[in-house]
């Protein structure tokens, strides 16, 4: 556990990446959050800022609050006012806007394919926010205001409620009483009955109501939290599956609703217009109390149907676990029904509320549930819950903190825990299996002694998140301002964030704990190698920013030990190899068996090299190495891409489907010609498919375009095909002058000529221009020869371009100025 001490020292640099500070302080627990597509949001106060881990002193996001409208919910009698039910409403008297919740949604969702941000208000609303990639400014874009959404479905069905009794009002004494002027305006001052009088006209219209039905309205449109899905799979037998992901919105009545949002059906960087639209799919009345925490889980179980999961804490200390099967949730079209069925609830060991939640499914018990609550009282309860046999059990309550807990957040494989409390205090705790055993908070890389320093003039902690890769946490608290320079810092510096290393602790519980260095490059080790393995998977977003950062250090302060780190990783993927052996002779085989390997290992690959292989090495021999993995590697790349086109073409040249995935094949001139040139490299089954495609030439050139023919963007000069990545024009113009050569790019997907005036893709790893996205199909390919039926049927999602590099397989994006934030995966 770390508990920064004070320090009476004002000074302090902020120049470390490992921490920055902000210009507004957190005020709710979970106010940091960590998305797949490595950008950190922190909510404070009416400011929602999005940082990038790679540069958090660099340019930054913002998401500015503005007051709410209110809704018309109805009025009441000015002497019911003072009712017992609306006094908590009457004597509200923050009128400033400010971030109750925020939650990432999974990758994909936005329309130029990273996360939505779903932020939550002190006032009840819920708004949804994508990142300006078009408008080159840095306020992130509303998009969606779920909150209306809510109110415009219960506005016509009543509410839920057979009550005839509401009239509407034309006497002058009584008075409106709106969810939205709920924030210390509905007392009966004169100013405010000025003020209202004014309005009556417009108020006439409304119902009147009593008390309780106002508050009890108030409540159902009121949102306390909010809490996206994972991505829900694509289910074949669904008429026209395509992936989703439920975003849940907790109530002060003590209810869930339950909104179902898709992928977009086509990504785009120049149209940012892309509906999103989220579909209600059911409520859930989870508590009778305020719904103070919310979370998810996907249980994929051999033995029994999947199942999305989920758990709802309440302010009355109340924990209750729900299920539903992912078919059912995928399929349902109508807001009235009960998406979920409880599963168990959590009796309560002690009294407090619930503060937050964490939950996990471990890998090695695909039936198990992993529940972590965090309360007021500072406590921490861990549950295991058995899906197969309805078992609940407890594994401990843990008394590490004095005061609330604020955060909690397992990490993805499960094996452990962090959490973070009002004292200011960051435990880490490691799982295993059956209770939670604490030990010490390193954050130190070997090599790395720039450590973070402004903890100490901290005084509370409001959060706490993981990294994609598992190697870090990320942490916000509040700066104590009796430490703070009044003059330069007070005004400006609020808060910080701060990032912890994480990947060289022990997961096992030993005794008589090792401290050497060697020790800790063996924790490291084992690690890095858990969290590479588990994005070998084509499914999980490449996010291995953390990951490089750690091998970058490690790779300067022991180079040989990253070599032997790297042999035991690549050894993995050959049976017919010693798990030992010498990196030299590795690369060699890998170079040989590159046409073996799934593409998701090639994209690995290709970014090792760029990121950490080329970067300060000394050797040129070395370097040569790894230079030519990497040709290896990416030309393998390149004739899957052409194979998935030239497939693609010959499925609907020979009229076997109507369908085509995403738009019509394009650049397939372009790929004939490339192949031709390189035709004596070209492996033989790219070229018996370029044999089938000559035969049927001219029907392909009726259905997409097959000419080699280009012009200049600049000068209208023809362009000649040279090169899969450059060109260049001839020169001249459109009067037929000498001109200068123009240099162009080409498209790293279809080889044709990028727009000169449009947004294309970029991707920041291998610096290539994408202008036509590739089908998800390509990066599911598990080798060559290319299995042709894989690309002609593809289901579902697979029939979306997806925004992602074909040859490092990161997230592509708008190239933006230095000045704008961006992302960056490695």
């Amino acid at each position: 556990m770390t508990r920064p001490e004070s320090n009476p020292t004002c000074s302090f640099d902020t120049s470390t990446h490992d921490e920055t500070t902000l210009i507004a302080s957190p005020s709710y627990q979970n106010s940091i959050c960590w998305s797949n597509e490595n950008l950190l949001a922190v909510a404070c106060g009416k400011l929602i800022t999005i940082l990038n881990p790679a540069s958090l002193a660099g340019p930054r996001g913002l998401i500015t609050l503005n007051q709410n409208k209110p809704f018309p919910i109805g009025v009441v009698k000015r002497e019911e006012l003072l009712s017992p039910c609306l006094m908590p409403i009457c004597l509200s008297r923050n009128t400033d806007p400010c971030v109750r919740s925020i939650s990432w949604s999974p990758s994909g969702f936005s329309p130029n394919g990273g996360c939505l941000l779903s932020v939550c208000t002190f006032d009840g609303h819920v708004k949804l926010y994508r990142s300006p990639y078009i408008e080159f400014a840095s306020e992130w874009i509303e998009i969606v205001d779920v909150s209306q959404l809510l109110y415009e479905y219960h506005e016509s069905v009543n509410f839920a409620e057979a009550d005839n009794s509401h009239l509407p009002i034309h006497q002058a004494n009584e008075v409106e009483a709106e969810a939205g002027l709920t924030n210390g305006k509905n007392l009966p001052r004169k100013k405010d009955v000025k003020r209202l009088k004014s309005d009556e006209a417009n108020s006439s219209s409304l119902p009147r109501m009593t008390p309780q039905q106002y508050a009890s309205r108030f409540a159902i449109l009121s949102s306390l939290v909010v809490g996206w899905s994972p991505v829900l799979p694509c289910l074949k037998n669904l008429e026209s599956p395509i992936k989703c992901t439920i975003l849940a919105i907790g109530a002060k009545s003590g209810g869930v609703s339950f909104w179902r949002i898709c992928v977009p059906e086509q990504y785009s960087v120049a149209i940012g217009t892309s509906s999103i639209k989220p579909e209600l799919v059911g409520f859930l009345e989870a508590h009778v109390s305020w719904v103070s925490a919310i979370d998810w889980g996907l249980s994929m179980s051999s033995s029994c149907n999947s199942q999305l999961i989920l758990v709802t804490g309440s302010s009355d200390g109340s924990v209750r676990l729900w299920s539903s099967e992912i078919e059912e949730v995928t399929k349902i079209t109508e807001s009235k029904r009960k998406p979920f069925c409880l599963l168990v609830e959590i009796k309560i060991n002690e009294p407090g509320p619930v503060s937050t939640i964490s939950l996990s499914m471990p890998e090695n018990s695909e039936n198990k549930v992993v529940l972590a609550i965090g309360r007021g009282s500072g406590s921490i309860e861990v549950w295991i819950y058995n899906l197969s046999c309805n078992q609940l059990v407890s594994a401990g309550t843990y008394h590490s903190h004095n005061q609330m807990v604020m955060g909690l957040s397992f990490s993805f494989d499960g094996r452990r825990l962090y959490s973070c409390s009002q004292d200011n205090s960051v435990c880490s705790w490691v799982f295993d299996g059956s209770h939670l055993h604490e030990i010490n908070f390193t954050s130190d890389i070997p090599g790395n002694h720039n450590l973070a320093n402004l903890s100490h003039l901290s005084d509370l902690c409001y959060g706490i998140a993981v990294s994609p890769g598992d190697m870090m946490v990320a942490v916000v608290r509040n700066l104590d301002p009796k430490l703070l320079n009044p003059m330069y810092q007070f005004g400006t510096q609020k808060a910080m964030v701060e990032l912890l290393y994480t990947g060289g602790r022990n997961l096992e519980i030993i005794k008589d704990p090792l401290d050497s260095s060697n020790a800790n490059l063996t924790f490291w080790e084992s690690n890095i190698l858990y969290s590479l393995k588990k994005f070998e998977n084509c499914d999980k977003d490449l996010v291995i920013w953390d990951i490089i950062i750690v091998l970058l250090a490690l790779k300067k302060a022991n180079p040989g030990w990253l070599e032997m780190l790297l042999c035991k990783w690549f050894s993995g993927w050959f049976s017919d190899i010693q798990q030992v052996a010498h990196l030299e002779n590795l690369l060699s085989h890998t170079k040989l068996r590159v046409s073996t390997m799934d593409t998701r290992k090639l994209h690995l690959i290709s970014v090792i090299c760029r990121r950490i292989a080329f970067v300060d090495s000394k050797s040129d021999n070395e370097r040569q190495m790894w230079h030519e993995v990497l040709v290896a590697c990416e030309k393998e790349l390149r004739e899957r891409l052409v194979g998935c086109t030239f497939a693609l073409v010959l499925n609907h040249a020979s009229g076997s489907s109507s369908e085509v995935i995403g738009t019509q094949p394009v650049g397939v001139g372009q790929m004939v010609h490339w192949l031709s040139i390189n035709n004596g490299e070209a492996s033989d089954w790219l070229k018996n498919l370029l044999a089938k495609l000559k035969k049927l030439r001219k029907r392909i050139q009726s259905l997409c375009q097959y000419s080699t023919e280009e012009t200049c963007s600049y000068c209208a000069a023809p362009v000649q095909f040279d090169s899969p990545e450059i060109a260049e024009c001839n020169g001249g113009d459109l009067t037929g002058e000498s001109t200068e050569t123009h240099k162009l790019s080409r498209c790293a997907v279809s080889m044709q000529l990028c727009s000169a005036v449009d947004p294309i893709w970029f991707c920041i790893c291998c610096q290539r221009s994408v202008d036509k996205l590739p089908p998800q199909s390509f990066f599911r390919i598990s080798g060559s020869p290319l299995d042709v039926s894989c690309v002609n049927a593809p289901l579902g999602a697979d029939r979306v371009n997806v925004p992602w590099c074909p040859f490092c397989g990161i997230m592509l994006q708008r190239q933006l100025p230095d000045f704008l934030l961006s992302i960056n995966p490695v």
